[in-house]
């Protein structure tokens, strides 16, 4: 794939398709078309140079909401609004919410007549022209971009130079003779955020939302402090609200698992996850989700097929060694060690990482079963050749077992 090449989402060659590839050979800018059920992640450093993406809504395999769901997840501060743009036939309110929800402006609604089709091909190229043409001013919006992704940048705790830049920046996009709009008080409330002020930016966010009801990122920064305050059982509301507006999105299907996961309804919380992949079957966060109710209900072959399809099954397995370690430390080794073996019974085989082995090995040796504490360190070093801790402990195994012992389990 070349670099510059624009990438094309549609499953197959129907009258969407067709007067696409006029407007896209007019226009003349190479691209690759692929089908909707691509795994995005796996080839994002192709995708994201890609000048443009053309994504058909209603996809064959997946919607066109799924693979703008990922290309966030994966890349939280893709420029959506500038970069995408979505090729609909028969949009309705919830679609209509789902751009907004995610960010699109860029939304061409063709009809299957001459006069329309024409009309959507030059909609098309006006679009292709705004992307990519060399000599665009660059606009508020643009500047708003800037400013919003360099919060979300951001570290937790962002050093003063850093806070008092962006507050100076923002203040000068300010209309003094104008209310502050949504969008000027959301920047602030996230700022606010990443400083741990989290009072002060619900208290924001709640002046934007009376504001402007519809403001979707607003909403979605407010279910993020309830969840981080512990407020899960607030959150779910807020999500349940957000819900009512707009059913067609797996993330949020995602998050209110999540939030039940929290409240310890495996019930409900499996029901979300399923939910969410009836809606998007390449959903990695759903698979993870679900993954994580299958486990705690001992189906462990689900769980293993689960985790086989996912691409963030990585996250599941720090979870797994998080709460091995935890038994670990209350000196619980028998069950430890049954957790472990179940993890590595479900994890694909990329996930098992040499912590993994090495935290079992300690569990062996601290129970007192040195011979299977060095099968696992072996493991651990053939997975990382070069991981110290594994090579000083199995040497302490061999020489000095008393120092070995104090050891600590590896939560990288």
């Amino acid at each position: 794939m070349n670099n510059n090449e624009a990438t094309i989402f549609m499953d197959d060659s129907s009258w969407v398709w067709e007067f696409t590839k006029v407007a896209l050979e007019k226009f003349g800018h190479p691209f690759i078309k692929t089908s909707s059920h691509m795994h995005i992640r796996q080839s994002w450093n192709r995708f994201h140079r890609a000048p443009f993406i053309i994504i058909h809504w209603e996809g064959k395999h997946r919607t066109g909401g799924a693979i703008v769901e990922e290309i966030l997840e994966i890349a939280p501060h893709f420029d959506v609004s500038s970069r995408i743009i979505i090729i609909t036939t028969n949009p309705v309110h919830e679609d209509v919410v789902h751009f907004s929800e995610l960010g699109i402006t860029r939304v061409i609604r063709p009809r299957l007549r001459e006069k329309d089709l024409n009309h959507a091909i030059e909609e098309i190229l006006q679009n292709l022209r705004q992307i990519c043409g060399d000599d665009r001013s660059p606009h508020r919006d643009d500047i708003w971009l800037k400013v919003t992704t360099a919060i979300d940048c951001a570290p937790n705790n962002p050093p003063p130079a850093f806070i008092n830049k962006i507050t100076s920046i923002i203040k000068k996009l300010q209309d003094p003779t104008k209310k502050p709009i949504p969008k000027e008080i959301e920047a602030l409330a996230s700022l606010n955020m990443k400083t741990g002020e989290l009072k002060e930016a619900e208290s924001l966010l709640l002046k934007a939302l009376d504001s402007n009801p519809n403001y979707f990122r607003g909403w979605n920064r407010l279910i993020e402090i309830r969840r981080r305050q512990g407020q899960h059982a607030e959150a779910y509301a807020l999500l349940q609200k957000m819900q009512m507006q707009n059913r067609s999105s797996a993330k949020r299907l995602v998050a209110m698992g999540e939030v039940q996961l929290a409240l310890k309804d495996h019930f409900k919380a499996e029901s979300f996850f399923r939910s969410a992949l009836d809606k998007d079957a390449w959903c990695s966060n759903a698979l993870n989700g679900l993954a994580e109710v299958t486990f705690a209900q001992n189906h462990l072959d689900e769980t293993r097929q689960l985790l086989s399809k996912s691409s963030l099954a990585y996250k599941f397995a720090v979870k797994l060694n998080a709460h091995g370690i935890d038994l670990a430390r209350q000196e619980r080794y028998d069950e430890a060690l049954e957790h472990y073996s179940k993890a590595q019974y479900v994890l694909p085989q990329q996930e098992k990482s040499p912590q993994l082995f090495y935290n079992i090995a300690l569990c062996y040796a601290k129970w007192g079963r040195p011979v299977m504490a060095k099968e696992f360190l072996e493991l651990a070093l053939i997975k990382e050749p070069n991981y110290k801790k594994a090579m000083r402990t199995l040497d302490g195994l061999k020489t000095t077992p008393d120092r070995a012992l104090q050891e600590d389990l590896d939560v990288a």
